[in-house]
Protein backbone atom coordinates (compact mmCIF):
# COMPACT_ATOMS: atom_id res chain seq x y z
CA UNK A 1 0.00 0.00 0.00
CA UNK A 2 1.45 3.31 -1.07
CA UNK A 3 0.54 6.63 0.51
CA UNK A 4 0.77 10.16 -0.85
CA UNK A 5 4.23 10.95 -2.23
CA UNK A 6 4.39 14.74 -1.99
CA UNK A 7 5.26 16.43 1.29
CA UNK A 8 2.17 18.65 1.11
CA UNK A 9 -0.12 15.63 0.68
CA UNK A 10 1.56 13.86 3.58
CA UNK A 11 1.26 16.91 5.84
CA UNK A 12 -2.38 17.37 4.83
CA UNK A 13 -3.07 13.69 5.56
CA UNK A 14 -1.38 13.88 8.97
CA UNK A 15 -3.26 17.06 9.86
CA UNK A 16 -6.54 15.53 8.72
CA UNK A 17 -5.98 12.38 10.77
CA UNK A 18 -5.06 14.42 13.84
CA UNK A 19 -8.18 16.57 13.48
CA UNK A 20 -10.37 13.50 12.93
CA UNK A 21 -8.94 11.91 16.06
CA UNK A 22 -9.45 15.15 17.98
CA UNK A 23 -13.10 15.32 16.86
CA UNK A 24 -13.72 11.72 17.94
CA UNK A 25 -12.09 12.45 21.28
CA UNK A 26 -14.15 15.62 21.76
CA UNK A 27 -17.37 13.76 20.97
CA UNK A 28 -16.49 10.93 23.34
CA UNK A 29 -15.45 13.26 26.14
CA UNK A 30 -18.43 15.48 25.51
CA UNK A 31 -20.74 12.55 25.93
CA UNK A 32 -19.13 11.61 29.21
CA UNK A 33 -18.60 15.11 30.62
CA UNK A 34 -21.62 17.01 29.28
CA UNK A 35 -24.35 14.69 28.07
CA UNK A 36 -24.68 12.56 31.19
CA UNK A 37 -24.60 15.42 33.73
CA UNK A 38 -27.07 17.43 31.64
CA UNK A 39 -29.40 14.45 31.30
CA UNK A 40 -29.20 13.81 35.04
CA UNK A 41 -29.96 17.46 35.82
CA UNK A 42 -33.00 17.54 33.49
CA UNK A 43 -34.26 14.24 34.87
CA UNK A 44 -34.12 15.64 38.40
CA UNK A 45 -35.97 18.76 37.24
CA UNK A 46 -38.67 16.58 35.66
CA UNK A 47 -39.05 14.64 38.90
CA UNK A 48 -39.43 17.89 40.81
CA UNK A 49 -41.97 19.14 38.28
CA UNK A 50 -43.93 15.90 38.56
CA UNK A 51 -44.02 16.22 42.35
CA UNK A 52 -45.31 19.80 42.18
CA UNK A 53 -48.00 18.90 39.62
CA UNK A 54 -49.19 15.91 41.63
CA UNK A 55 -49.26 17.91 44.88
CA UNK A 56 -51.25 20.62 43.10
CA UNK A 57 -53.72 17.98 41.91
CA UNK A 58 -54.20 16.71 45.45
CA UNK A 59 -54.76 20.14 46.98
CA UNK A 60 -56.94 21.67 44.24
CA UNK A 61 -59.25 20.61 41.47
CA UNK A 62 -58.13 18.55 38.51
CA UNK A 63 -59.20 21.34 36.13
CA UNK A 64 -56.83 23.74 37.91
CA UNK A 65 -54.00 21.25 37.48
CA UNK A 66 -54.70 20.90 33.76
CA UNK A 67 -54.91 24.68 33.38
CA UNK A 68 -51.58 25.04 35.19
CA UNK A 69 -49.91 22.47 32.92
CA UNK A 70 -51.23 24.06 29.75
CA UNK A 71 -50.21 27.55 30.94
CA UNK A 72 -46.72 26.16 31.38
CA UNK A 73 -46.68 25.36 27.64
CA UNK A 74 -46.98 21.62 28.02
CA UNK A 75 -49.14 19.31 25.93
CA UNK A 76 -51.47 17.18 28.00
CA UNK A 77 -53.29 13.98 27.01
CA UNK A 78 -55.23 11.25 28.77
CA UNK A 79 -54.02 8.26 26.78
CA UNK A 80 -50.40 7.08 26.66
CA UNK A 81 -48.55 7.93 23.42
CA UNK A 82 -47.16 5.14 21.19
CA UNK A 83 -43.51 4.43 21.97
CA UNK A 84 -41.10 4.96 19.05
CA UNK A 85 -38.52 2.37 17.99
CA UNK A 86 -36.09 4.77 16.35
CA UNK A 87 -32.40 5.10 17.17
CA UNK A 88 -32.30 8.05 19.54
CA UNK A 89 -29.47 10.43 20.17
CA UNK A 90 -27.22 9.63 23.16
CA UNK A 91 -28.60 12.60 25.10
CA UNK A 92 -32.23 11.51 24.73
CA UNK A 93 -31.37 7.92 25.58
CA UNK A 94 -29.52 9.08 28.68
CA UNK A 95 -32.37 11.43 29.66
CA UNK A 96 -34.94 8.67 29.23
CA UNK A 97 -32.93 6.16 31.25
CA UNK A 98 -32.08 8.60 34.04
CA UNK A 99 -35.67 9.91 34.28
CA UNK A 100 -37.01 6.39 34.60
CA UNK A 101 -34.52 5.68 37.39
CA UNK A 102 -35.35 8.84 39.37
CA UNK A 103 -39.13 8.68 38.93
CA UNK A 104 -39.34 5.00 39.80
CA UNK A 105 -41.62 2.30 38.42
CA UNK A 106 -44.76 4.28 39.31
CA UNK A 107 -44.02 6.86 36.63
CA UNK A 108 -43.64 5.83 33.02
CA UNK A 109 -41.50 7.78 30.55
CA UNK A 110 -41.98 7.26 26.81
CA UNK A 111 -39.98 8.65 23.85
CA UNK A 112 -42.12 9.44 20.82
CA UNK A 113 -41.38 10.65 17.31
CA UNK A 114 -44.23 12.92 16.18
CA UNK A 115 -44.78 15.19 13.17
CA UNK A 116 -44.20 18.23 15.37
CA UNK A 117 -40.89 16.84 16.60
CA UNK A 118 -39.37 14.40 19.05
CA UNK A 119 -40.97 14.39 22.49
CA UNK A 120 -40.61 12.66 25.82
CA UNK A 121 -43.90 11.91 27.58
CA UNK A 122 -44.11 11.52 31.35
CA UNK A 123 -47.00 9.98 33.24
CA UNK A 124 -48.35 11.96 36.26
CA UNK A 125 -50.18 10.34 39.13
CA UNK A 126 -53.21 12.61 39.11
CA UNK A 127 -56.89 11.85 39.31
CA UNK A 128 -57.43 10.90 36.53
CA UNK A 129 -53.89 10.18 35.28
CA UNK A 130 -52.55 12.43 32.53
CA UNK A 131 -49.48 12.48 30.31
CA UNK A 132 -47.41 15.62 29.74
CA UNK A 133 -44.93 16.13 26.89
CA UNK A 134 -41.49 17.68 27.01
CA UNK A 135 -40.24 18.70 23.54
CA UNK A 136 -36.78 17.42 22.49
CA UNK A 137 -36.59 19.80 19.53
CA UNK A 138 -34.46 22.47 21.27
CA UNK A 139 -32.16 19.74 22.55
CA UNK A 140 -31.69 18.38 19.01
CA UNK A 141 -31.11 21.89 17.65
CA UNK A 142 -28.49 22.54 20.34
CA UNK A 143 -26.81 19.25 19.52
CA UNK A 144 -26.75 20.05 15.80
CA UNK A 145 -25.39 23.52 16.52
CA UNK A 146 -22.64 22.03 18.68
CA UNK A 147 -21.71 19.58 15.92
CA UNK A 148 -21.72 22.37 13.33
CA UNK A 149 -19.45 24.50 15.51
CA UNK A 150 -17.12 21.55 16.03
CA UNK A 151 -16.96 20.77 12.30
CA UNK A 152 -16.45 24.45 11.46
CA UNK A 153 -13.58 24.76 13.94
CA UNK A 154 -11.98 21.60 12.55
CA UNK A 155 -12.31 22.89 8.99
CA UNK A 156 -10.82 26.28 9.85
CA UNK A 157 -7.97 24.58 11.69
CA UNK A 158 -7.28 22.30 8.72
CA UNK A 159 -7.33 25.23 6.27
CA UNK A 160 -4.93 27.21 8.45
CA UNK A 161 -2.63 24.20 8.81
CA UNK A 162 -2.80 23.51 5.06
CA UNK A 163 -1.86 27.13 4.35
CA UNK A 164 1.23 26.93 6.53
CA UNK A 165 2.09 23.51 5.09
CA UNK A 166 1.89 25.01 1.59
CA UNK A 167 4.21 27.82 2.69
CA UNK A 168 6.65 25.20 3.94
CA UNK A 169 6.46 23.08 0.79
CA UNK A 170 6.65 25.89 -1.81
CA UNK A 171 10.33 26.79 -1.09
CA UNK A 172 11.26 23.11 -1.18
CA UNK A 173 9.53 22.76 -4.55
CA UNK A 174 11.51 25.75 -5.85
CA UNK A 175 14.72 24.10 -4.68
CA UNK A 176 13.70 20.79 -6.26
CA UNK A 177 13.15 22.50 -9.63
CA UNK A 178 16.50 24.29 -9.44
CA UNK A 179 18.47 21.34 -8.03
CA UNK A 180 19.21 19.49 -11.34
CA UNK A 181 20.85 22.58 -12.84
CA UNK A 182 22.70 23.31 -9.62
CA UNK A 183 24.05 19.77 -9.43
CA UNK A 184 25.21 19.92 -13.07
CA UNK A 185 27.15 23.07 -12.22
CA UNK A 186 25.10 25.41 -14.39
CA UNK A 187 25.05 29.10 -13.61
CA UNK A 188 22.95 29.25 -10.43
CA UNK A 189 19.82 31.39 -10.65
CA UNK A 190 18.86 33.85 -7.96
CA UNK A 191 16.89 31.70 -5.54
CA UNK A 192 14.34 33.65 -3.51
CA UNK A 193 13.02 30.65 -1.63
CA UNK A 194 12.02 32.29 1.66
CA UNK A 195 10.58 29.81 4.11
CA UNK A 196 12.20 28.67 7.32
CA UNK A 197 15.80 29.23 8.32
CA UNK A 198 16.74 25.62 7.50
CA UNK A 199 15.32 25.93 3.97
CA UNK A 200 17.23 29.17 3.36
CA UNK A 201 20.43 27.54 4.60
CA UNK A 202 19.84 24.61 2.24
CA UNK A 203 19.35 27.01 -0.69
CA UNK A 204 22.58 28.81 0.17
CA UNK A 205 24.47 25.51 0.44
CA UNK A 206 23.19 24.34 -2.96
CA UNK A 207 24.06 27.65 -4.58
CA UNK A 208 27.56 27.55 -3.14
CA UNK A 209 28.03 23.94 -4.26
CA UNK A 210 26.90 24.90 -7.77
CA UNK A 211 29.41 27.75 -7.90
CA UNK A 212 32.19 25.40 -6.79
CA UNK A 213 31.18 22.78 -9.38
CA UNK A 214 31.10 25.47 -12.05
CA UNK A 215 34.56 26.71 -11.05
CA UNK A 216 35.92 23.14 -11.13
CA UNK A 217 34.42 22.58 -14.60
CA UNK A 218 35.94 25.80 -15.91
CA UNK A 219 39.33 24.86 -14.44
CA UNK A 220 39.08 21.43 -16.08
CA UNK A 221 38.18 23.01 -19.42
CA UNK A 222 41.19 25.33 -19.26
CA UNK A 223 43.47 22.44 -18.31
CA UNK A 224 42.27 20.11 -21.08
CA UNK A 225 42.33 22.87 -23.65
CA UNK A 226 45.91 23.73 -22.67
CA UNK A 227 47.03 20.10 -22.79
CA UNK A 228 45.36 19.57 -26.14
CA UNK A 229 46.96 22.70 -27.59
CA UNK A 230 50.39 21.71 -26.28
CA UNK A 231 50.09 18.20 -27.70
CA UNK A 232 48.88 19.33 -31.12
CA UNK A 233 52.06 21.35 -31.73
CA UNK A 234 54.49 18.39 -31.54
CA UNK A 235 51.97 16.21 -33.39
CA UNK A 236 52.01 18.65 -36.27
CA UNK A 237 55.82 18.57 -36.32
CA UNK A 238 55.80 14.76 -36.32
CA UNK A 239 53.35 14.74 -39.21
CA UNK A 240 55.51 17.13 -41.26
CA UNK A 241 58.63 15.15 -40.42
CA UNK A 242 56.99 11.89 -41.52
CA UNK A 243 56.03 13.48 -44.84
CA UNK A 244 59.55 14.83 -45.43
CA UNK A 245 61.49 11.67 -44.53
CA UNK A 246 63.14 10.23 -47.65
CA UNK A 247 62.82 6.57 -48.56
CA UNK A 248 60.03 6.01 -46.04
CA UNK A 249 57.74 3.02 -46.43
CA UNK A 250 54.43 4.38 -47.78
CA UNK A 251 52.44 2.04 -45.53
CA UNK A 252 54.40 3.19 -42.49
CA UNK A 253 53.85 6.80 -43.44
CA UNK A 254 50.11 6.18 -43.90
CA UNK A 255 49.95 4.45 -40.52
CA UNK A 256 51.68 7.37 -38.83
CA UNK A 257 49.22 9.77 -40.45
CA UNK A 258 46.28 7.66 -39.31
CA UNK A 259 47.59 7.56 -35.73
CA UNK A 260 48.15 11.30 -35.74
CA UNK A 261 44.60 11.83 -37.03
CA UNK A 262 43.22 9.52 -34.34
CA UNK A 263 45.12 11.38 -31.61
CA UNK A 264 43.89 14.70 -32.98
CA UNK A 265 40.29 13.44 -32.98
CA UNK A 266 40.65 12.26 -29.38
CA UNK A 267 42.02 15.65 -28.35
CA UNK A 268 39.06 17.33 -30.07
CA UNK A 269 36.68 15.13 -28.07
CA UNK A 270 38.48 16.07 -24.86
CA UNK A 271 38.03 19.75 -25.64
CA UNK A 272 34.37 19.28 -26.60
CA UNK A 273 33.64 17.37 -23.40
CA UNK A 274 35.45 19.92 -21.23
CA UNK A 275 33.67 22.93 -22.75
CA UNK A 276 30.30 21.04 -22.65
CA UNK A 277 28.42 23.70 -24.66
CA UNK A 278 26.86 25.55 -21.72
CA UNK A 279 28.35 28.85 -22.81
CA UNK A 280 26.86 28.56 -26.31
CA UNK A 281 23.76 30.69 -26.77
CA UNK A 282 20.51 29.03 -27.83
CA UNK A 283 19.08 30.17 -31.15
CA UNK A 284 16.63 28.89 -33.78
CA UNK A 285 18.03 26.14 -36.01
CA UNK A 286 16.84 23.59 -38.56
CA UNK A 287 17.49 20.10 -37.19
CA UNK A 288 16.68 18.50 -40.56
CA UNK A 289 19.37 20.59 -42.25
CA UNK A 290 21.85 19.64 -39.49
CA UNK A 291 21.16 15.91 -40.06
CA UNK A 292 21.54 16.20 -43.84
CA UNK A 293 24.76 18.19 -43.48
CA UNK A 294 26.26 15.61 -41.12
CA UNK A 295 25.39 12.70 -43.43
CA UNK A 296 26.86 14.51 -46.44
CA UNK A 297 30.26 14.34 -44.73
CA UNK A 298 29.80 10.81 -43.34
CA UNK A 299 31.49 7.82 -45.01
CA UNK A 300 29.44 5.02 -46.51
CA UNK A 301 25.84 4.96 -47.67
CA UNK A 302 23.12 6.21 -45.34
CA UNK A 303 19.36 5.87 -45.67
CA UNK A 304 17.86 9.14 -44.42
CA UNK A 305 14.23 9.94 -43.64
CA UNK A 306 13.45 13.42 -42.37
CA UNK A 307 11.01 16.24 -43.10
CA UNK A 308 11.89 19.29 -45.16
CA UNK A 309 12.34 21.38 -42.03
CA UNK A 310 12.56 20.65 -38.32
CA UNK A 311 12.60 23.92 -36.38
CA UNK A 312 14.26 23.74 -32.98
CA UNK A 313 15.62 26.31 -30.56
CA UNK A 314 18.95 25.05 -29.31
CA UNK A 315 22.73 25.32 -29.32
CA UNK A 316 23.74 24.79 -32.97
CA UNK A 317 27.31 23.58 -32.43
CA UNK A 318 26.33 21.24 -29.58
CA UNK A 319 23.39 19.76 -31.55
CA UNK A 320 25.54 19.21 -34.62
CA UNK A 321 28.23 17.56 -32.49
CA UNK A 322 25.63 15.24 -30.91
CA UNK A 323 24.26 14.07 -34.29
CA UNK A 324 27.78 13.76 -35.67
CA UNK A 325 28.88 11.62 -32.73
CA UNK A 326 25.94 9.26 -33.21
CA UNK A 327 26.77 8.85 -36.90
CA UNK A 328 30.51 8.33 -36.21
CA UNK A 329 29.73 5.85 -33.42
CA UNK A 330 27.47 3.81 -35.74
CA UNK A 331 30.06 3.81 -38.54
CA UNK A 332 32.92 2.87 -36.19
CA UNK A 333 31.27 0.24 -33.99
CA UNK A 334 28.37 -0.96 -36.15
CA UNK A 335 27.90 -2.39 -39.62
CA UNK A 336 25.95 -1.46 -42.75
CA UNK A 337 23.22 -0.78 -43.65
CA UNK A 338 22.99 2.51 -41.78
CA UNK A 339 19.93 4.72 -41.42
CA UNK A 340 18.93 8.02 -39.84
CA UNK A 341 15.34 8.97 -39.20
CA UNK A 342 14.03 12.29 -37.89
CA UNK A 343 10.42 12.51 -36.69
CA UNK A 344 8.39 14.65 -34.31
CA UNK A 345 6.87 12.77 -31.37
CA UNK A 346 5.13 14.09 -28.25
CA UNK A 347 6.27 17.67 -28.77
CA UNK A 348 9.94 16.73 -29.29
CA UNK A 349 12.19 15.96 -32.25
CA UNK A 350 13.47 12.39 -32.27
CA UNK A 351 16.66 11.45 -34.15
CA UNK A 352 17.06 7.68 -34.58
CA UNK A 353 20.39 6.31 -35.85
CA UNK A 354 20.42 2.58 -36.64
CA UNK A 355 23.12 0.11 -37.64
CA UNK A 356 23.27 -3.67 -38.05
CA UNK A 357 26.37 -4.48 -36.04
CA UNK A 358 26.78 -6.50 -32.88
CA UNK A 359 24.67 -4.14 -30.78
CA UNK A 360 24.83 -3.80 -27.01
CA UNK A 361 23.35 -5.47 -24.00
CA UNK A 362 21.40 -3.23 -21.58
CA UNK A 363 24.38 -3.27 -19.21
CA UNK A 364 26.78 -2.27 -21.99
CA UNK A 365 24.40 0.48 -23.12
CA UNK A 366 24.29 1.92 -19.61
CA UNK A 367 28.09 1.89 -19.32
CA UNK A 368 28.53 3.41 -22.79
CA UNK A 369 26.91 6.66 -21.60
CA UNK A 370 29.63 7.12 -18.98
CA UNK A 371 32.72 9.17 -19.86
CA UNK A 372 35.92 7.37 -20.95
CA UNK A 373 34.18 3.99 -21.36
CA UNK A 374 35.08 2.54 -24.78
CA UNK A 375 36.23 -0.53 -26.65
CA UNK A 376 40.04 -0.40 -26.96
CA UNK A 377 39.94 -2.58 -30.09
CA UNK A 378 37.63 -0.14 -31.88
CA UNK A 379 39.49 2.99 -30.81
CA UNK A 380 38.00 6.29 -29.81
CA UNK A 381 38.07 8.27 -26.59
CA UNK A 382 34.93 6.94 -24.92
CA UNK A 383 33.44 10.45 -24.81
CA UNK A 384 31.24 10.49 -27.91
CA UNK A 385 28.04 9.06 -26.39
CA UNK A 386 28.67 10.86 -23.08
CA UNK A 387 28.72 14.16 -25.00
CA UNK A 388 25.50 13.22 -26.82
CA UNK A 389 23.79 12.35 -23.53
CA UNK A 390 24.81 15.69 -22.01
CA UNK A 391 23.65 17.66 -25.05
CA UNK A 392 20.29 15.83 -24.85
CA UNK A 393 19.85 16.82 -21.20
CA UNK A 394 20.80 20.42 -21.99
CA UNK A 395 17.92 20.43 -24.50
CA UNK A 396 15.39 18.88 -22.07
CA UNK A 397 15.69 15.56 -23.86
CA UNK A 398 17.26 12.14 -23.50
CA UNK A 399 19.44 9.54 -25.22
CA UNK A 400 18.47 5.86 -25.30
CA UNK A 401 20.57 2.99 -26.70
CA UNK A 402 18.18 0.20 -27.73
CA UNK A 403 18.42 -3.10 -29.63
CA UNK A 404 17.78 -2.85 -33.37
CA UNK A 405 15.75 -5.82 -34.58
CA UNK A 406 16.99 -8.31 -35.73
CA UNK A 407 20.47 -7.17 -34.66
CA UNK A 408 22.42 -3.98 -34.26
CA UNK A 409 22.01 -0.79 -32.24
CA UNK A 410 19.31 1.87 -32.35
CA UNK A 411 20.34 5.19 -30.78
CA UNK A 412 17.33 7.44 -30.08
CA UNK A 413 18.09 11.13 -29.38
CA UNK A 414 15.17 13.28 -28.19
CA UNK A 415 15.46 17.08 -28.22
CA UNK A 416 12.84 19.57 -27.01
CA UNK A 417 14.80 22.80 -27.06
CA UNK A 418 17.26 24.63 -24.88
Amino acid sequence: MTGPRSMFAQLALVIGLVLAGACVLVVALGREMAVRPAADQLARAMRGFAGIAEELDRTSSHEATLRYLRDAGLDVRQRPPPAATLRWAPFLRGLHSRSQELLGPDHRVVLAHEPTGDRMWMQLHTQPQVWVAFSAGPLRVGRRLSIAVLVGCALLTWLAAAYFAQRLVAPLRTLANAAPGLVRGETPPTLEVGGTREVRELAQALTQASREARAAAEERAVMLAGISHDLRTPLTRVQFAAELLPDTDPELRAGISRDIGEIDAILSQFIAYARDGRDEAAEPLDLAEVCRSVLDAAPGHWDIQCPETAPLRGRPIAVRRAVENLVVNAARHGAAPFSLRLVEACGAWQVTVCDHGMGMTPEQAERALQPFVHDPAAGGSGLGLAIVDRVARQHDGSLALLPNTPHGLRAVLRLRGA
